[in-house]
Parts: C-alpha cells; sequence; structure tokens
C-alpha cells in the first residue's frame, strides 16, 4: 500500500482526542451495540449474515468512529431482537455516567484547591463499571483546620450565619 494513503487512512479512522473529555453519543451508542452484540455471541459476519451490514462498518460503529444513522441502528436492534428506545436508554444513561464523572472529578480538583489535599470523596463502583462514580451518600469532607478569613466577605457571612440560624 502507498504510504500516502496509509497516512490517509490512518487520519480518517483515528479516533480524535479531544482535550476537554466529552463524551460522543456515537461513542456511547457503538457502545451499546457492542456490549449487545457480544452478549449474544454473534460475531462480526453474523451481523453481516443476518443484518446485512459490513463487519468493516459494525466495528467502526462499536469503536464511535463512524455517527450510525437511524435506519442502521433500527436494522441491528431489530437483528438484536431489542427495541431502539432501549439502545438509546442505554446509551444516553451512560452519557449521563460519563459526564457525571467528569464533572465530579473537576469538582474534586476544585475542592481540593479550596480546602486541600485533606479533602476526600469516597466513591463506590457503579454498574457501568465506572470506578470513578462516587456513591453521594459517601461524600466526606475533611474540615480544614484553618479557614481563611478573606474567604467569605464581612456581609456574605453575615448572610450565611442568619440562614443556617
Amino acid at each position: 500500500m502507498n504510504h500516502a494513503f496509509r497516512g490517509l487512512r490512518e487520519l480518517y479512522t483515528k479516533k480524535p482526542e479531544r482535550e476537554d473529555h466529552t463524551v460522543l453519543i456515537r461513542e456511547q451508542l457503538g457502545g451499546v451495540l457492542r456490549d449487545i452484540r457480544k452478549e449474544l455471541g454473534l460475531t462480526l459476519s453474523d451481523v453481516r449474515d443476518g443484518a446485512a451490514i459490513s463487519p468493516a462498518h459494525l466495528s467502526e460503529l462499536e469503536r464511535g468512529l463512524t455517527e450510525p444513522s437511524s435506519e442502521v441502528i433500527r436494522t441491528i436492534a431489530d437483528f438484536y431482537q431489542v427495541s431502539q428506545a432501549d439502545v438509546f436508554r442505554e446509551a444516553s444513561t451512560r452519557m449521563a455516567a460519563s459526564d457525571s464523572v467528569h464533572n465530579i472529578k473537576a469538582k474534586r480538583n476544585v475542592e481540593q484547591l479550596l480546602f486541600g489535599e485533606g479533602y476526600v470523596i469516597a466513591g463506590a463502583e457503579s454498574e457501568l463499571g465506572q470506578s470513578e462514580m462516587p456513591d453521594l451518600r459517601n461524600v466526606m469532607p475533611v474540615v480544614p483546620d484553618h479557614i481563611p478569613d478573606d474567604l467569605f466577605t464581612d456581609e456574605q457571612a453575615d448572610s450565611h450565619r442568619n440562614r443556617a440560624e
């Protein structure tokens, strides 16, 4: 294969890296479709034979490299004997969980800046297998020994004190 073509192929098949760590719905849909296929014990070739989708195309869909059309999702879901709604529901659940993990990590970084390294969030593994997903009932901050005097203005401190009373 010509080196120029190999470079183009890598350019078009490489998953784009995003600095903001956002999760695309196509990645979650692909993961759901792959998990269902594997749970059913099917190979890419089995899906080709039963749903008339090429193994290469299905592989790209499952890896989140290609945006699936609604027709393709319907065809695959029908072949797997699951509803499209279930596929989208699971993808949405995974996306929300991934967003939550990202937001929690960002919040943890801010809290550690404010309160220091002693601030702890105890995490529990979720059903989706994302080990960073905390059980919010277990959030246990360690109270810092010293709170900076300039953390709140006098007016803000009075407002918080009045609400607490």
